[in-house]
């Protein structure tokens, strides 16, 4: 009769661990990148009478129980919501994020609710640092090795002066000859500062155009055609067509004496699309019978600009976006996957440690080696199923309770037997 306790026991034992897990993954329905947890069952050894047989010649055995067989984490996706930082990062596939601790033991986790502390670095919500490849001048280098991501806070970028400009324009071909048409663009100098760049075409008896500028007011040169500056007009001509005939080649060369020390070599403006075989394309400037505009304005220089955000790309790559409107590889998440991801330890704060069942991490670029993408700016959801664990809830209940009727059973029946005595 006592292993009938036992064995009662045993299975109220089993049912309270069902409760405690379907408990947990409940508790943790809306917590960022958690895994729901299953529980499995085995019996526990049972017990043969001797080497008595049955007629049939097998033995007689009464089990002696249950013992809860495995608690499995479950590593199916959860949903992926939208966040409202741009740092948050979700993985699309397999694989973790890795995070250093304090301790200096590797983390893994699913949830990328990452902050930026005061010095940069980025850090996971139990403070741990974030770990990826950091960038050299804008490029992550081929090999290069797992690091702590930081952002370059207050970081400025120094300008570029303007070298290239493209100005996609129509020159009216209808216009009378006298008629001017204005067409400006923004360029910088060395320093970064904006200059006004004016360019004057006036229509002249033949059709043809003749252009002169000024830079901020201050008349320019122009060297056509590769021949030396000179501060002649450039007389732009075309063909039936209305394509662009001469000049075949500009450059723009301003007065560095009205530049306040800065300076400004040239500017080279590119007169006509380049095909991607680097063949001559169709002209930028034409002459249609429409009215003069400027449709685009290109110039490769800026200003100096300081680091104001950030985006992350599917390869999981951290731009720097800064006020010039310039962008900067800053760095990329690194992401980790396992042979055996079911056999991680779960560490709380919703990472996961490494065991010797799980195997080492193999650790490497989003995107590569069957490891997932990243959605920057977005968080992957908790996989919890509340449909499923509330079924699991109630069949955890119902064993509960049909155990502790076994046990109230076993002791009616000992009342009963005492009485007899």
């Amino acid at each position: 009769m006592s292993f009938s306790f036992n064995t009662a026991l045993s299975g109220l034992n089993a049912q309270a661990n069902a409760l405690n897990v379907v408990g947990n993954n409940i508790a943790n329905a809306n917590t960022i990148g958690f895994r729901s947890s299953s529980i499995t069952f085995s019996d526990v050894f049972a017990n043969s009478y001797g080497a008595r047989l049955n007629g049939a010649g097998s033995s007689m055995q009464i089990g002696n129980g249950v013992r809860t067989g495995a608690i499995h984490t479950s590593f199916a996706a959860g949903n992926i919501n939208e966040s409202g930082s741009p740092l948050h990062a979700a993985i699309q596939g397999n694989g973790f994020f890795v995070v250093r601790n304090a301790d200096g033991t590797s983390g893994f986790t699913r949830a990328g609710d990452f902050i930026v502390d005061n010095k940069g670095f980025l850090r996971s919500t139990n403070g741990g640092q974030v770990q990826g490849y950091m960038a050299q001048n804008g490029v992550i280098p081929q090999g290069a090795s797992l690091a702590a991501l930081k952002l370059p806070l207050g970081q400025q970028i120094a300008p570029q002066v303007t070298t290239n400009a493209t100005m996609r324009m129509n020159l009216n071909t209808a216009a009378l000859p006298g008629t001017e048409f204005n067409a400006t663009m923004v360029v910088h100098d060395s320093r970064g500062t904006e200059r006004s760049l004016d360019m004057t075409f006036t229509k002249l008896a033949d059709g043809s155009f003749d252009m002169v500028g000024t830079l901020d007011g201050t008349p320019f040169q122009t060297s056509v055609n590769g021949n030396p500056a000179d501060a002649n007009p450039v007389n732009f001509t075309f063909d039936a067509n209305g394509a662009l005939l001469t000049p075949t080649s500009l450059s723009i060369v301003p007065d560095q004496t009205a530049l306040n020390g800065a300076t400004l070599p040239s500017i080279d403006i590119n007169l006509y699309e380049i095909n991607p075989d680097g063949s001559q394309g169709a002209s930028n400037i034409t002459s249609y019978d429409a009215d003069s505009a400027v449709s685009t304005t290109i110039a490769d220089g800026y200003s100096t600009g300081s680091l104001n955000g950030a985006s992350v790309d599917a390869s999981g790559t951290i731009f720097g976006l800064f006020s010039n409107g310039q962008t900067r590889v800053i760095g990329q998440y690194a992401v980790a996957t396992f042979n055996a991801e079911g056999s991680l330890q779960r560490q709380g704060g919703n990472m996961f440690a490494e065991t010797i069942a799980s195997g080492q991490p193999t650790i490497g670029q989003p995107g590569t080696g069957g490891r997932g993408q990243i959605a920057g700016g977005y968080l992957e959801q908790s996989n919890v199923n509340i449909t499923n664990e509330f079924v699991d809830l109630i069949e955890a209940q119902r064993g509960f309770q049909s155990n502790s009727r076994v046990i109230t059973t076993l002791n009616q029946t000992f009342q009963d037997l005492l009485q007899i005595l």
